[in-house]
């Protein structure tokens, strides 16, 4: 493991130096930085520059607020005072956006051999995993809240929905209206598309219990193509199935699942320019007894801006898309034990690759 360092220590320091370096080698897996009392790193272990992306040796002699990017002053999460001063530890979180990682940032004092502080050591770990847990579980829980919300303004839409539906209906069929059947005709469009919406809305909230049987992932993708196949024909968009056969079972509620996909075709057709494919393709990873399901477009793709907010609630980029279609792909996904991961490249289509829990044989 390689370690660099800076400046003259004393015999004294060099041992304590000797074994802290074999802690390092043989113990601590995160990133470590020794920073004397004028905010310069004399010492780093190798971790800390892989997490960073550079050679030890460059982090040594900086300050250290210049160890980051186009940060050339000090960081105000960097609490170097009250460990310097009050010679107890402290911690902080923070978020590195150019190499989109989260990182836990505990500080302590560093004596030398007279018991004296003589600067910070800072142990780096890299928490972005357990930010994305913790991320997801929060989406869920907006999620449940916004279902709640949503049930009730779909049930208070769809109440006075129906009464102009049937008085517009009954104007269309009265002869002394007829000059404004045009009108009458385009409000009637207009309330149906609001009641799709209430009805979106009332399956985003809806919350029955999944019926759970052993399925076949191909047979229920199949069935879920159908019901866009005739559409991807008219728009002459193509459909690419490329299923691994004899796929073990997955335990599921086909409804649900089906409507999943469903939804993930339906995306797709709209990404989809003229003469565009969508593949579904099927696999199994045996290593970890999953069935693989993979959604990959030709299409316009994603902003990568937008990329953390495609599962939000309501978040679309349509003027005529509710936002909850891929909210609920998750939510599915979810209920089921299984995963969903999403890749895209702005003009020339995105990939969508869920992984489900096969039966053991």
């Amino acid at each position: 493991m390689a370690i660099a360092r800076t400046g003259k220590l004393a015999n004294s320091e060099v041992r304590q130096m000797n074994g802290w370096e074999r802690i390092c080698r043989e113990v601590i897996k995160n990133g470590l930085l020794r920073i004397d009392l004028e905010d310069t790193i004399w010492w780093t272990n190798e971790m800390i520059a892989t997490m960073l992306g550079v050679s030890p040796r460059k982090l040594v002699g900086k300050k250290y607020y210049e160890i980051l990017p186009k940060i050339k002053k000090p960081l105000s999460f960097y609490p170097l005072s009250p460990v310097q001063k009050g010679s107890r530890s402290t911690s902080d979180e923070i978020y590195v956006s150019h190499l989109e990682k989260w990182f836990l940032i505990e500080y302590f004092p560093d004596f030398n051999s007279k018991e004296e502080i003589k600067g910070t050591i800072c142990c780096i770990q890299d928490i972005t995993e357990r930010k994305e847990k913790e991320r997801q579980l929060e989406q869920m829980d907006r999620v449940s809240a916004l279902g709640n919300t949503a049930a009730a303004i779909a049930h208070e839409i769809n109440n006075p929905l129906a009464s102009i539906s049937i008085d517009l209906e009954r104007l269309l069929k009265d002869k002394n209206n007829r000059r404004l059947a045009k009108d009458h005709t385009k409000i009637l469009r207009m309330t149906e598309r609001i009641s799709d919406i209430a009805g979106t809305l009332l399956d985003f909230s809806r919350k029955r219990p999944l019926q759970f049987k052993n399925e076949h992932a191909n047979a229920i993708l199949d069935e879920a193509l159908a019901m866009v196949a005739n559409r991807f024909m008219v728009e002459n968009k193509k459909i690419i199935k490329r299923y691994t056969k004899n796929l073990p079972s997955i335990k599921v509620d086909s409804h649900q699942l089906q409507q999943a996909f469903l939804n993930l075709a339906i995306n797709a057709l709209q990404s989809l320019k003229e003469k565009g494919t969508l593949s579904v393709i099927t696999s199994n990873i045996s290593q970890v007894k999953h069935v693989k399901v993979t959604f990959k477009d030709t299409g316009c793709g994603i902003l990568k801006k937008d990329m953390k907010k495609i599962f939000d609630p309501f978040f679309t980029t349509r003027q005529d898309g509710s936002g909850l279609g891929l909210t609920i792909v998750h939510r599915i996904i979810n209920q089921h034990g299984g995963t969903i991961e999403i890749k895209s490249v702005l003009g020339k289509g995105t990939r969508v690759d869920i992984f489900l829990p096969s039966v053991l044989q």
